[in-house]
């Protein structure tokens, strides 16, 4: 078992932090550098407000999926292909709905509405069959999974647009198109891998059934619905609210790009937290040293991306985009800040998954919700991408806010006032690290972020924020 957990979070680690982020500043933003930024907002808006719906698409099946399957392996083929027949109508709604409604917000290209419902279609489809291989215990074979399809996108549109005769005239359809491709070959090898593991496949479904699945579902529906909305409306109000051909929504894209791919390492932390804070929701004094253990932990990883990035956003940005000036890394500093308050939100909004307090995470997000729609319609119009990029920050604050108000009422969580006062000291010398080195020293800027990342690392191991033997232990009791 420790073994097969070893090699998986290894591999997990590999995709999340290695093939994701090269297909988003390797080949995603070379193809924003080839269209134009204002072709790619366009994709940006159009992208965010198709999936504002996704909670049509897929209400909840993932989540319900993933702690369902253990449960009944030996019934599987009973529910897996009522589910995917569920699934199916719901698709048709969903892409019948965006399209319908775009038309009525004055999205004049339904077929690129369409063309986007029918990817995230697939990637729910491959997100249902990886949690159902995943349920049935072949985790190794679920890693492997989780980034075929951002393989085939790599090779595919990597090819396109940086060796093909055709990226002299790259056209945003070959994106979506590339996107499709690489989503039907993915679900295609999961589909083959799955089906010869579910024996006696039962289709026939009745409206009982369907009834009873669809309450099941309801509890993560509104989750998935307030969350894409806080999430996602930045881009498709700054399509709306300024006549500017997308311009600042592809601003705002290429500095998403990179909250986008921090995110990742939250998503890290709290797969590796959930399962812990579930097996010990009765004790408060072991929930306490997760909360300040992960805290600690992602405190310094927090950090160590936020001034890399902020201290060095005009650099990163002329680095990926041709079209990328001051304006451009402004966004990205404040998206960044924002990066940092979601960082550490992880760490407490797990919790409150685990201890099955949804209703009061709803209450969190439907706030978010108000306020981010409040702040960018507020802000859109006088500040551009940059204004968006402040909605997101103040968003984010609240977010925190409120999880750790309910991680406290609920189970008790006490962080005393000296770790807080370590923490804080970590950070402020940190910031100040980076500051010192990058106006101080006359050498090329790369070499400066690396020193300044190394002093950072060091200091965090010097203070005790975390320990060489922590690390250890954190797997060994993952794995047990």
């Amino acid at each position: 078992m420790k073994r097969e957990f070893v090699l998986n979070i290894l591999l997990l680690l590999v995709i999340n932090l290695i093939i994701k982020p090269v297909y988003l500043f390797g080949v995603e933003a070379r193809i924003q550098n080839l269209v134009g930024t204002a072709e790619y907002g366009l994709y940006f808006d159009y992208f965010n407000f198709v999936f504002l719906f996704q909670f049509l698409n897929d209400p909840g099946i993932q989540s319900w999926n993933a702690q369902f399957v253990p449960k009944v392996r030996s019934q599987i083929g009973y529910h897996f292909p009522k589910i995917l027949l569920i699934k199916i109508a719901l698709a048709v709604i969903f892409a019948i709905v965006t399209v319908s409604v775009s038309r009525i917000f004055g999205y004049a290209d339904s077929r690129l509405i369409l063309l986007i419902s029918i990817n995230l279609i697939l990637s729910a489809l491959l997100m249902y069959l990886r949690g159902t291989i995943a349920g049935l215990g072949f985790y190794r074979t679920d890693s492997l999974l989780s980034s075929l399809d951002k393989l085939i996108m790599i090779v595919l549109l990597g090819y396109l647009a940086w060796f093909s005769d055709y990226r002299g005239h790259f056209a945003i359809d070959a994106l979506v198109y590339g996107q499709m491709t690489a989503y039907i070959l993915a679900c295609t090898v999961a589909l083959v891998v799955i089906w010869p593991k579910i024996s006696d496949k039962d289709w026939h479904i009745t409206l009982a059934y369907i009834k009873e699945k669809i309450g099941q579902f309801l509890p993560y529906t509104l989750v998935i619905f307030l969350v894409a909305g806080y999430s996602r409306l930045d881009g498709v109000m700054l399509g709306r609210l300024l006549d500017d051909n997308n311009y600042q929504a592809g601003v705002y894209a290429t500095a998403f790009r990179f909250y986008d791919a921090a995110g990742m390492v939250g998503y890290l932390f709290a797969g590796l937290l959930l399962p812990m804070y579930a097996s010990s929701l009765k004790q408060r004094d072991v929930i306490n040293e997760l909360v300040w253990t992960g805290l600690r932990f992602i405190t310094v990883v927090a950090v160590v991306i936020v001034c890399a990035l902020s201290f060095y956003s005009l650099e990163f940005m002329k680095l990926l985009y041709d079209e990328a000036n001051q304006s451009f890394a402004d966004v990205l500093v404040v998206l960044m800040a924002g990066f940092f308050m979601v960082a550490m939100a992880y760490i407490f909004g797990t919790l409150l998954v685990a201890g099955d307090r949804v209703r009061n995470m709803n209450y969190i997000y439907a706030a978010g919700l108000a306020l981010n729609f409040t702040l960018n319609y507020w802000l859109i119009p006088e500040y551009f991408a940059l204004g968006a990029g402040v909605a997101t920050l103040v968003t984010q604050i609240l977010i925190l806010a409120g999880q750790v108000y309910f991680a406290k009422r609920y189970f008790a969580v006490f962080i005393p006032l000296k770790h807080v006062f370590w923490i804080l000291t970590y950070i402020g010398a940190s910031v100040l690290i980076f500051g010192l080195i990058r106006h101080n020293i006359n050498i090329s800027w790369y070499w400066l972020l690396l020193c300044s990342i190394s002093i950072s690392l060091f200091l965090a191991f010097f203070m005790k924020i975390i320990h060489y033997s922590e690390i250890f232990r954190w797997v060994e009791s993952k794995s047990s």
